[in-house]
């Protein structure tokens, strides 16, 4: 398991962090001998020309305290950080093994008297381990900081970015800006940011990238760090592209077993024949595993669709019902350490809620309650439904 740590003979520590010449650490490797900081296993200092300088255990070790490969990219990330930390005048402490939680933390830094672990993650993880590894070093009054490795996207398509489930489990939210994904690239010693993400479909998405040097952010990160100006969204753009995923779901799902097309089916409607203001484009709703034209139809279905004539309900009431959905699983949520999920639940159903008061659909009182002032009308036909567009389209408020 390749370390950039280990203490020699004479218990001192030795680091590879800083940067040594080949003639250095050759003759490092022929006079001291190393071991590993916790299991104290012999360690070789491999120091080839194909990877960066490390430690590694033998192949028959028995050492506990790792549990994934590092490529490359770790290694090169992790030295990277560690002489960024360092250059803030931060206490660091790399690979420090933790005994009560049996976790490593890549980095530990000290700040204002408050603990950091910082985890550089370039393989995926299941987003639980994720989660068990957080509560971990919270338990120990530790801040855990995850960093993505590499870029915070797959690839890009027809001017949208293509995210992974892994990558998605690294969701922040700015409550008063929208979500993002940050990740450090260190072949190219910057700091990546895919932000303003609007969902297109389950993990592609219409977002703004930009890329930053490592040395424009001081530790510890806060949202205002990653704040890039928001991309232009087209409606029309948007309104082709949710039309060409419903066709692509009836062409490809099936109809019967597919709860969505099930759903919308036994409401007594047709799912190319959703009205536009189902599937409007938010920036609140990228936890939100499903297309906005499906959790905004179950909006309709358990909100709208029976909504009491000439009540009012708080928007504590209505997520309640829509709740119920996310319960019967027609709704799953992405799970992640950085978000509270009950909130940017909250804050996705307020923003559309917003949006369907100021179409004229739905008003509020003042005081936190809403009622239904126009029932959402669904086209008859595809001339209907392309009139219904272009209405929405000269009402619609621009995306900025």
């Amino acid at each position: 398991m390749p370390l950039l740590s280990a203490v020699n003979q004479d218990g001192n520590l030795v680091l590879l962090t800083r940067r040594f010449s080949r003639r250095e650490l050759q003759a490092l490797k022929e006079t001291d001998k190393f071991y590993c900081r916790d299991c104290r296993e012999p360690l070789v200092l491999k120091i080839g020309t194909k990877i960066t300088p490390h430690f590694a255990h033998h192949s028959r070790s028995q050492c506990s305290a790792y549990s994934e490969p590092e490529s490359e990219m770790h290694l090169l990330g992790k030295k990277d950080l560690y002489r960024w930390l360092t250059g803030q005048g931060l206490d660091v402490s790399i690979e420090h093994y933790l005994p009560p939680i049996q976790q490593r933390a890549d980095l530990l830094v000290r700040k204002y008297g408050q603990l950091f672990a910082i985890e550089y993650q370039c393989s995926p993880i299941p987003p639980a381990q994720l989660l068990k590894r957080s509560k971990g070093y919270k338990s120990q009054h530790i801040i855990p900081v995850w960093i993505l490795g590499g870029l915070p996207f797959r690839k890009t398509h027809q001017g949208h970015y293509i995210c992974s489930e892994f990558q998605l489990s690294f969701l922040h939210h700015a409550r008063k800006e929208d979500f993002y994904l940050f990740s450090y690239q260190p072949f190219s010693k910057r700091i990546c940011i895919l932000s303003h993400l609007i969902p297109a479909s389950t993990v592609k998405f219409h977002a703004r990238y930009e890329e930053k040097p490592l040395t424009a952010f001081h530790f510890p990160f806060t949202d205002i760090q990653f704040h890039i100006d928001q991309a232009a969204l087209s409606l029309p753009d948007w309104l082709e592209a949710r039309r060409k995923w419903i066709e692509a779901k009836l062409q490809y799902g099936k109809t019967f077993q597919d709860p969505f097309l099930r759903r919308v089916y036994e409401s007594g409607h047709h799912p190319l024949l959703l009205p536009p203001v189902i599937g409007l484009p938010l920036v609140k709703m990228a936890l939100c595993r499903q297309h906005p034209a499906e959790w905004q139809f179950y909006y309709w279905l358990a909100v709208l669709k029976n909504f009491p004539q000439h009540e009012w309900l708080a928007l504590d009431e209505m997520m309640a019902r829509f709740s119920q959905r996310i319960r019967k699983n027609e709704i799953q949520l992405r799970e992640s350490p950085f978000i509270y999920e009950k909130e940017v639940r909250r804050l996705m159903l307020y923003e559309y809620t917003q949006m369907l008061i100021g179409l004229g659909y739905m008003k509020g009182n003042g005081a936190g309650k809403y009622t239904v002032h126009k029932k959402i009308s669904f086209p008859k036909n595809r001339e209907e439904l392309e009139s219904m567009e272009q209405n929405l389209c000269l009402r619609w408020p621009p995306i900025r």
